[in-house]
């Protein structure tokens, strides 16, 4: 989804969900925070001073990026905080969301291998989290709210829902992605 925006790059969510209240921007990641990256830059129009007093959380991270006092190895800091920015201003210029509370959701997978079945580091996968939540931290209470969960933790959940159209696509998910027998297990224990 692209926003209403000028000038820079224009922040691309990977999906967008709208309710009657809320607008939610989804970043989804599967392989991406546990790979060797390089710091996204932002352009100059993540800098204007156009975000209003309850988006400090992030501007504080964009800040702290740009003079190089904070940095993540995993979580593409950066990204985030231009979707959010595209959510703000699409809460503020585009009419059929003025009303919605804009949320950003950050969902990512914790595989257990890489596609070519050598192990992914649980080192990597914890400091990933370690870091999602340190960004959340440093953004909560700001007009876009963060929220973030992992692909494993939307499977349970819709496992134990009780609604057999989510019970039954989580399994074929799990069928589909061959995921790991925890996750074959927890179904399971949802049909005993």
């Amino acid at each position: 989804m692209r926003f209403p925006w000028s000038g820079g790059r224009h922040p691309c969510l990977d999906l967008l969900v709208e309710t009657s209240d809320t607008l939610i921007g989804v970043e989804s990641k599967r392989y991406e925070p546990y790979r060797p990256k390089t710091p996204t830059a932002l352009s100059e129009a993540y800098w204007r001073p156009v975000w209003g007093d309850s988006m400090k959380g992030y501007e504080g991270i964009r800040d702290s990026l740009r003079d190089g006092s904070l940095s993540f190895r995993h979580l593409d800091a950066a990204q985030l905080v231009k979707h959010a920015f595209g959510l703000r201003t699409a809460g503020h210029r585009a009419p059929e969301y003025t009303d919605k509370r804009p949320v950003l959701l950050s969902l990512f997978a914790e595989p257990d291998t890489w596609p070519s079945g050598r192990a992914v580091s649980r080192t990597q996968i914890n400091a990933h989290r370690d870091e999602v939540r340190h960004f959340a931290d440093r953004v909560a209470g700001d007009e876009v709210a963060f929220v973030w969960c992992s692909y494993s933790d939307v499977l349970k959940a819709w496992s134990r829902s009780g609604d057999e159209r989510l019970i039954s696509h989580a399994a074929a998910i799990v069928e589909r992605f061959r995921l790991p027998v925890d996750y074959n297990s927890i179904l399971a224990q949802e049909d005993g």
